[in-house]
């Protein structure tokens, strides 16, 4: 081991010479140096038992720590090398602009002044000690990677290092030697394809050993390293065929990666143009075309994606430049697109991510248009194909409307310029009369109104009826809010984002239609969707929801009632129709509270759904049973008699409550029981239970009972049915044994539970020494009631101790745990 060390030692002479020489470093610090790489060298050596794979080790073994922790004291140290030279250069740069002042004065000085020049040249040539602490990192990070196998993170940080140091030719071996040992982590493939694409810039004279110029200014010398559009296409493609099928992020990136050399293509044209063709001279030129334009279009006439030869008006010549050439440089894009969606044919939201992809670029609207013509095509009958597309015609329709207002805006993007919402955006040229006139027959003033027709014929289904509500909703809602002043100074005093204009509604309004015409349109539109649901027997919990909730907002509250007792009358199950019950017993309730007569109170309609809901829908019968027993806590009795039945009825509910809550392992809020296959078919819309919080029912019955006997005389009474909730909680079942597989809300209210029994129990015990003061009872049976109380307190305090140890060692619980054992102590002293 140590003849290994010296090896690597000796192996640094020279250059720590040179950097000694150059006094870059004193000898002292030279010293400290290999005292310090001496030091991490002997602890890599180290060997020991155990797998070191995981970045631990067994006993005494190296880890990936003693690696890194050694790089970044090298990496600090090339940083001091940098600062140190810059300081020394400009010492000697100072000394050599005085001796150019001084040089007409001492002619005798010469000599020295030779040397000095030769000395400032000296430390402009660049030394083995320049580039010694980098190709040191680099044998670190080798030795690291062998060592652990080509751990993923460590292959991250080597690339970051490279690029931080400009030592490309190493990074070009870490992805591929990755790559090797990493063949199905998409996330390389797509690094190592940027980066040869974009490429990063790198000074000629000092690229490659993370050096730059003295003057640490990129000038003539400065190049591109990577760049190349060949090597990312090999890159993209090598990894798509290890997990084509598997991977949407690498065809996404694949596609985008297109994209952007188209930009660069149309950029570098654009700027050879405007060097060689002046803006005033292609004003008179026209529509004439170059020689280098028409041999380009004349070679690739072939190969267009589509035929958009509808640009009447124009010269031929004129027409094959602006649209072969478009065309024929988003043909890969295209045939990319094509194999994804033969890779992964049935998933409209990966075809989806096309859309959104191309929206990033100007000048795509043909790839965007084939993207919808394959989700029409492939996904006819699918509701979120038929969403995507009425989504994107709305907006095709919102920035043809607003570009009319404002045809001279143009937005950059990338190299581009393009004019935003222009028809012939395709293009990049100006308006024409004729081509304005040709589109304005063919436009349909609102195609999304158009496309929800045709879906709703194509998919007469109630999700896709609720699809089309809501999206008339928005609109209604949107054209409500419309202020035409207050929206039009906005776009004057700043119409470059899109977000300024996300509540103007005008390019809903067709003509000289006003925001209300406009909104009534859309709700008769809207009322004739729910009558012809109703017409077809379409149906579903979600659409009588969204119908009862649009009632409400248009205020017809009795309507709303009327439609919730028709669609609930006469049926026996309520698997499906949970939310419908509990949203009429609140509207039952929210009339009540508004004067109007419901057809049946909010208690008629929870016992009724309770009473349909068998036990085994758990879900569905903790629902009601809690908002029953919640009701029935709220309601004031106008007799005793009113006021016995009530409490029987919530002593049997409770009861119930008791045998549903079965413990930390069927908790409702633990994640691995909440989720529900009866929301998985979204077409039959299966309304599943919401998480209920048992403690919160358990912990309001517990309040209500304490203020419920205060009114009791009998205070023996008024105990035990006191103490006998918070038994059957915590001592009757499992569920008060444990905070494990509870949520935070449920354990938090399972606290305030036990404090409410604490704070009772010692109210009472202080009660029962007032008591005992007055002589109220006999002396045994005040020692009896004493030690009864006292073993109460101390079996609450240990109840709380073991359902908070049961979440865990460590957090916020275990301070609770701490509090509570502090209080039992407290107590016991006391006693």
């Amino acid at each position: 081991m140590a003849e290994q060390v010296q090896a690597i030692l000796e192996k640094m002479v020279p250059a720590l010479k040179d950097l000694t020489t150059r006094q870059i470093f004193t000898a002292d610090e030279i010293r400290a140096i290999v005292t310090r790489r001496r030091k991490s060298e002997y602890l890599l050596q180290r060997r020991g038992g155990g797998n070191t794979s995981g970045g631990g080790s067994g006993k005494n073994g190296v880890t990936k720590s003693d690696y890194l922790k050694y790089i970044e004291e090298e990496i600090l140290l090339e940083r001091l090398r940098k600062l140190r030279k810059e300081k020394v250069l400009r010492e000697m740069r100072r000394k050599k602009e005085k001796q150019g002042r001084n040089e007409g004065e001492d002619e005798d000085d010469s000599d020295e002044d030779g040397n000095r020049k030769k000395m400032v040249a000296a430390y402009k040539t660049s030394g083995p000690g320049d580039s010694h602490i980098v190709q040191h990192i680099h044998f670190l990070y080798q030795r690291l990677l062998k060592k652990f196998h080509y751990d993923l993170d460590i292959c991250f940080n080597y690339i970051q290092f490279c690029k931080d140091f400009k030592s490309f030719v190493q990074l070009g071996r870490v992805y591929a030697e990755a790559l090797q040992k990493h063949p199905r982590e998409e996330g390389l493939w797509i690094e190592a394809a940027g980066f040869e694409f974009f490429g990063m810039l790198d000074d000629q004279n000092g690229g490659g050993g993370g050096r730059k110029d003295e003057e640490d200014e990129y000038d003539e010398h400065t190049r591109i390293v990577g760049s190349s559009i060949q090597n990312a296409r090999v890159l993209m493609q090598r990894g798509l065929r290890i997990n084509g099928s598997t991977s949407q992020e690498l065809w996404i990136q694949y596609f985008a990666l297109e994209l952007h050399y188209v930009q660069k293509l149309r950029g570098r044209k654009e700027i050879l143009e405007l060097g060689l063709k002046p803006n005033t001279a292609a004003r008179e030129r026209g529509d004439e075309e170059t020689d280098s334009d028409r041999a380009v279009s004349d070679d690739e006439e072939s190969a267009s994606i589509e035929n958009e030869g509808e640009n009447t008006g124009m010269g031929n010549r004129g027409k094959k430049r602006r649209t072969k050439i478009t065309n024929t440089m988003l043909l890969p894009s295209h045939i990319i697109y094509k194999n994804a969606i033969k890779a992964i044919p049935n998933n409209v939201s990966f075809r989806l991510r096309f859309i959104e992809i191309c929206r990033m670029f100007p000048q795509t609207k043909c790839l965007e248009n084939i993207v919808l013509e394959t989700i029409e095509r492939d996904f006819g009958e699918d509701v979120e194909a038929w969403v995507a597309r009425i989504a994107y015609a709305q907006e095709e329709m919102k920035r043809r409307k607003r570009a009319g207002k404002a045809s001279s805006k143009t937005d950059s993007v990338g190299f581009l310029k393009m004019i935003v919402g222009n028809e012939n955006r395709e293009t990049g040229t100006d308006d024409r009369p004729a081509k304005k006139a040709r589109v304005e027959k063919k436009i349909d003033p609102d195609p999304a109104l158009s496309l929800l027709h045709q879906a709703l014929e194509a998919v007469p289904t109630a999700r896709m009826y609720l699809e089309c509500i809501r999206f008339l909703r928005i609109r209604i809602q949107l054209l409500r809010d419309y202020s035409p002043d207050v929206n039009n100074s906005t776009h004057q005093d700043d119409d470059d984002d899109d977000e300024d204009g996300q509540n103007d509604a005008s390019f809903l309004l067709n003509g000289d239609e006003d925001a209300d015409s406009a909104a009534r349109r859309h709700t008769l539109l809207l009322e004739r969707l729910y009558a012809n649901a109703k017409d077809k027997n379409i149906s579903s919990p979600s659409l009588t929801l969204d119908q009862v909730d649009y009632l409400l907002d248009t205020g017809k509250p009795s309507e709303a009632e009327s439609l919730l007792s028709k669609t609930l009358s006469g049926t026996n199950t309520t698997k499906n129709h949970v939310h419908l019950w509990l949203k009429w017993a609140e509207l039952s309730q929210q009339m009540i509270s508004a004067g109007i007569s419901p057809s049946l109170p909010p208690l008629v309609i929870l016992r009724r759904a309770f009473r349909h809901t068998p036990i085994y829908e758990r879900e569905a019968h903790l629902l009601f049973l809690t908002n029953l027993m919640k009701t029935l806590m709220l309601r004031s009795s106008k007799t005793e008699r009113e006021s016995a039945e009530k409490e029987n009825e919530l002593k049997g509910l409770f009861q119930q409550l008791l045998l549903l809550s079965r413990g930390s392992i069927y908790a409702i809020d633990d994640p691995k029981k909440t989720k529900s296959t009866e929301c998985d078919n979204i077409d039959e819309e299966a309304e599943c239970g919401e998480n209920v919080n048992l403690a919160e029912i358990f912990l309001s019955y517990l309040q209500y009972t304490i203020l419920q006997s205060e009114k009791s005389t009998n205070k023996k009474d008024k105990d035990d049915a006191i103490r006998s909730i918070y038994s059957g909680v915590l001592f009757h079942s499992s569920y008060g044994k444990s905070c494990r597989g509870k949520g935070e809300s449920e354990v938090t209210a399972m606290k305030s539970f036990f404090d409410a029994c604490l704070k009772y129990e010692l109210v009472s015990s202080s009660t029962s020494k007032v008591a005992k003061k007055s002589g109220g009872a006999d002396k045994k049976e005040r020692m009896t009631m004493k030690r009864a109380n006292n073993d109460r307190i101390c079996k609450l305090y240990e109840a709380a101790i073991s359902f908070f140890r049961g979440g865990g060692s460590g957090g916020f619980w275990r301070v609770v745990v701490d509090e509570y054992q502090r209080g039992l102590q407290d107590f016991k002293c006391g006693i």
